[in-house]
């Protein structure tokens, strides 16, 4: 099977030796680490005590990442504000090629995996089916809520069992904020998932 979405695509060659900060590839396991690099994106800036308010960390802890954060090049110091130095997210994308198969970490998919505490079908489907199925998840889901696939399509696409299917369909709706009623797809031709005919099965949404 052969697909290409916005995290994950193949790649066609032979994989090249990974390089990169280990800060990058700590935001898909730390959900601390990612939560405080996705709430300075969602601010624009933010101050080191407005964040140590937020955590459910220590603010050791929180200033730790921060300094974690800006020598990765994830954050940068934006200026002051009564007295506190305030940090801007700066975005990213760090591919991953295993095998044939190339995956995409971005602040997007940060943002949802920094919700596993909250949703914990996204642990689930992390822990039982890899970072590679759910980044074709969330980029199927993220169709899903365009109209373009149906949630049946999304299981047939990952492999994912329809009960989980929906629940991590509900959980990045709820995290993304999309509409609660997508417009359901007349017909989705993935031509780099499968290359078949157009789906006309228009009545699951």
């Amino acid at each position: 099977m052969s697909y290409d979405t916005d995290h994950v695509r193949n790649a066609g060659r032979t994989p090249e030796r990974i390089t990169g900060i280990q800060a990058f590839t700590d935001l898909v396991d730390n959900v601390a680490l990612a939560g405080l690099y996705t709430s300075i994106r969602s601010k624009g800036t933010a101050t080191g005590p407005e964040l140590v308010d937020e955590a459910d960390i220590s603010k050791k802890t929180v200033y730790d990442y921060l300094h974690k954060l800006e020598r990765a090049g994830l954050t940068t110091e934006a200026g002051a504000e009564n007295g506190a130095a305030t940090y801007a997210a700066e975005d990213f994308e760090m591919t991953l090629t295993v095998r044939d198969v190339a995956v995409s970490i971005t602040p997007e998919l940060v943002e949802i995996l920094s919700r596993r505490d909250d949703y914990s079908v996204i642990d689930r489907v992390l822990e039982e089916h890899g970072l590679l199925t759910f980044a074709l998840a969330h980029d199927l889901v993220t169709a899903h809520n365009e109209g373009d696939i149906t949630i049946r399509q999304i299981g047939d696409l990952t492999g994912l069992s329809s009960g989980m299917t929906y629940d991590l369909v509900d959980a990045i709706y709820a995290v993304r904020g999309f509409g609660e009623e997508p417009s359901s797809p007349e017909t989705y031709t993935p031509d780099n998932v499968d290359g078949g005919q157009p789906d006309t099965d228009s009545t699951e949404g």
